[in-house]
């Protein structure tokens, strides 16, 4: 079972199942297992080498690495808290929706500006992972109120100012979470839609 849809609003969200399965080198400990991602998933996050990808198994969300393996295909590392999680150990085969790869964020104006009115934040800021500042704007942006927007701009070029990397209670799942619903309410409707 394969499936990519890109109907509604932010990343794909890449539908796939695999099994999980211990390699003899690469999880010499216990507590780690893999599994292979489609080829046609990895392609899509071909950068050369690792990268951080966000989804869930089994329903249970999870951040974790994909990286390239020796076959020229990818791999994604499960370590036992994802398994847990999901309800599954090796050998089991497990449900994953992973969102597709993300561009760079467009900064909102204010923030912009807040950030290169100061230079120790705006340095951090380039120097952040995708998903770091995925997780700075999608905290800004999830602001209600106005005022709440510019208290978390504020409280951002603090944080980023005295070099902490993580945006503050912010729920990294969230948007993760609502990104996989909407793709499900999107595939049920057309689904419903083509009877």
């Amino acid at each position: 079972m394969a499936y990519q849809n890109n109907n509604a609003g932010g990343p794909s969200v890449l539908r796939f199942e695999a099994q999980l399965f211990r390699h003899p080198q690469k999880a010499k400990v216990h507590s780690k297992a893999l599994l292979n991602v489609p080829e046609w998933i990895g392609k899509q996050f071909s950068s050369g080498g690792a990268t951080k990808v966000e989804g869930v198994m089994n329903g249970q969300p999870f951040r974790a690495i994909l990286e390239p393996d020796p076959s020229g295909g990818h791999w994604l590392h499960v370590n036992k808290a994802m398994r847990n999680g999901a309800g599954a150990d090796v050998g089991d085969t497990v449900q994953l929706a992973i969102l597709g790869p993300e561009p760079e964020p467009t900064l909102p104006e204010d923030f912009q500006a807040a950030l290169t009115a100061s230079r120790d934040a705006e340095t951090l800021w380039q120097d952040l992972t995708l998903l770091g500042r995925l997780d700075w704007v999608r905290w800004i942006e999830s602001a209600r109120k106005p005022e709440t927007r510019a208290r978390r701009i504020r409280r951002a070029v603090e944080q980023l100012s005295s070099g902490d990397r993580r945006a503050c209670c912010v729920n990294v799942y969230e948007f993760m979470l609502d990104r996989i619903r909407e793709d499900e309410q999107a595939r049920s409707l057309e689904a419903n839609t083509l009877r």
